[in-house]
């Protein structure tokens, strides 16, 4: 058991399990790894509560209405560490009023309310964690605030694929070059209508590209419609690994029109797989224009079809990126996020 910390608790309310409730479930893992003691506070029934079972020394404490009705179950010294912005209002009646220590990881780009509360809570915060500069700088822009946060980037997950599905997969797609996405189908967010429209625009020139976007979403019938007649794009839905289409894609696009980093870049540069992503938010600090992927503006169909042509007709181009990106991913492991974490979790704990 470590010594260092009596114990942490986790903040998540998010019904689903996308990239934020996966970076709090491997930062949860690696805790557990460690010896910590830690709580979770979930909604009831969400995946993040379900999943967590899995781990050790994780006591979960599932919500009925935004975790006000949680905290009385915990310690009174233990560090509270809130992953998104739903429980910050109990955090307000319960956090600040107990004087707990509080930690805040901000994961989006899109700006905070700026409403009386939410200035407080980051004014007040004993640490203030965001994933890219992007999310700092739009945080402190919309709260009219200056806020010493440090950067902690996000964790690769480490899919491991099955060679098995793996072969199955690749046996339907008869040698195509596949162009693979990953992400909820919302548009609004993850600009998946620029697949679309490059789909549109390939799909009699180069008939033996294929587009394959993983992931479920609103917008999930109105893409289908858009996309029909097309042979070259197929919506896959959700998929238990993930790591499977990783392996087979042979470049990965991700044309978001806001992101505060897309963690999921992580693992597709664990896979080694050349990029090509929209110069928006927390994206630039991950990939570099023509060196591990390229970046193209929003809405700009003519950069990502130059970008997704260099690729498609220059394999070695493609074997340069697979090095560069395969090293670039050995920093992003769950291990090096959590020692950041713990250093941030012990110098509160010290500083009691």
């Amino acid at each position: 058991m470590n010594n260092h910390l009596s114990s942490i608790t986790h903040i998540n309310l998010a019904n689903g399990f996308r990239g934020g409730e996966r970076q709090t479930f491997l930062l949860m893992q690696q805790l557990s790894s460690r010896g910590y003691e830690q709580n979770l506070i979930a909604k009831k029934n969400s995946l993040l509560a379900i999943k967590a079972n899995e781990i050790d020394n994780v006591r979960i404490v599932e919500s009925r209405f935004n975790a006000v009705d949680c905290f009385e179950h915990l310690r009174k010294d233990t560090v509270l560490h809130f992953h998104e912005s739903r429980g910050f209002f109990s955090a307000w009646l319960l956090g600040l009023a107990n004087g707990s220590k509080y930690v805040i990881t901000r994961r989006v780009q899109r700006p905070p309310r700026s409403t009386f509360i939410n200035k407080m809570l980051f004014k007040n915060a004993n640490s203030i964690i965001v994933l890219s500069h992007a999310i700092g700088e739009s945080t402190e822009a919309a709260l009219g605030v200056k806020l010493n946060y440090k950067i902690i980037r996000s964790a690769k997950t480490g899919f491991i694929p099955n060679q098995e599905e793996v072969d199955k997969i690749k046996s339907t797609l008869k040698e195509k070059f596949v162009v693979g996405h990953i992400g909820a189908l919302d548009d609004s967010h993850k600009g998946q209508q620029q697949i679309i429209e490059l789909a549109k625009r390939t799909h009699l020139t180069q008939p033996d590209i294929h587009f394959m976007l993983l992931g479920s979403g609103k917008d999930s019938d109105h893409f289908k419609q858009l996309s029909r007649g097309l042979e070259n794009i197929e919506f896959v839905g959700q998929v238990d690994n993930v790591g499977d289409y990783l392996a087979l894609f042979d470049v990965f696009i991700f044309p978001s029109r806001h992101e505060g980093l897309g963690s999921i870049l992580l693992d597709a540069m664990d896979f080694g797989l050349p990029i090509i992503g929209s110069n928006e938010g927390g994206i630039p600090e991950l990939i570099e224009d023509g060196l591990n992927g390229f970046l193209v503006d929003v809405n700009n169909t003519d950069g990502y079809q130059d970008a997704l042509h260099k690729l498609y007709s220059d394999l070695n181009l493609r074997a340069e990126i697979k090095k560069v990106n395969l090293e670039k991913s050995k920093v992003y492991s769950p291990e090096h996020m959590t020692d950041k974490y713990i250093k941030i979790y012990n110098k509160l704990h010290n500083a009691s």
